[in-house]
């Protein structure tokens, strides 16, 4: 069940709590069928990027298009079949099983007043395969481990069929072994089903590794977008995070010494 990739473009986005600035003319593209990563300091906007292309919030001023189509004009079921979220926090009742959470994103296919149909069911089983979690189908949320449970939401996420998948912090509250597994299933699903992914990571030699292109945020506005080896460098970290830290780079890899 591949899915094609969407393509979404941010134009001249501005946002505001009040009287404090988050986001001011914001504009990129992401690139259909990679990963990209929004990176940057705390308080930079990049939650509040997520939540403004997600239609959790509306922007000051500016766009967001998907396939040329304004977000704002799209009914969120619609949007929901076309892009997914998983967000940082997450939480489900501890007696839920993981099949009953995964099912819960087929929520904007199925039509009021009509049962689940085979269709769902099949793309629930695909959603729990893909994300390895088949043979714990029947297991209650509460006894998941970290890795386990995260990949239960991102299963949740894959059943609503998106093409275009967006992360918030999918590593947060892991430990090293469960954040390393859930970036490969994140690479996986892009490489093997066609899904293009916007995440947004703190780990910035996380980033590099398994990112196609970045988008290096500071202060509401953009200070650099494309592949890892371009953006991750000593003068972008800098000015992203106010340290001079040394990058190195191996062939293709490049990492930041965080000392």
């Amino acid at each position: 069940m591949a899915a094609h990739s969407h393509r979404l473009q941010v134009e001249n986005l501005s946002f505001a709590y009040g009287a404090t600035a988050v986001l001011r003319g914001v504009s990129f593209t992401v690139r259909p069928g990679a990963v990209t990563t929004l990176m940057g300091a705390n308080a930079c906007g990049k939650t509040t990027l997520l939540l403004l292309m997600t239609k959790n919030l509306k922007p000051d001023a500016g766009r967001i298009l998907l396939d040329g189509r304004d977000i704002a004009a799209l009914r969120l079921r619609d949007f929901a079949k076309r892009a997914a979220i998983v967000h940082q926090k997450n939480t489900a009742p501890d007696d839920l099983s993981v099949e009953q959470l995964v099912t819960y994103g087929r929520t904007p296919h199925i039509s009021p007043f009509h049962s689940r149909s085979a269709e769902d069911g099949a793309r629930v089983a695909w959603a729990m395969a893909a994300t390895g979690i088949a043979d714990i189908a029947r297991q209650p949320m509460g006894t998941l481990s970290g890795g386990q449970r995260q990949r239960a939401f991102i299963a949740m996420a894959l059943a609503q069929d998106p093409k275009l998948l967006f992360l918030d912090e999918p590593t947060t509250f892991l430990d090293i072994r469960y954040q390393v597994e859930t970036l490969r299933l994140i690479r996986a699903l892009n490489a093997e089903h066609g899904i293009t992914i916007l995440m947004v990571l703190h780990d910035i030699n996380q980033a590099a590794v398994y990112s196609d292109e970045v988008i290096a945020l500071k202060d509401g506005v953009v200070l650099a977008q494309g592949p890892p080896r371009e953006v991750v460098t000593d003068e972008t970290v800098f000015a992203m995070y106010g340290v001079r830290l040394p990058v190195r780079a191996d062939g293709e890899r490049i990492w930041v010494l965080p000392v």
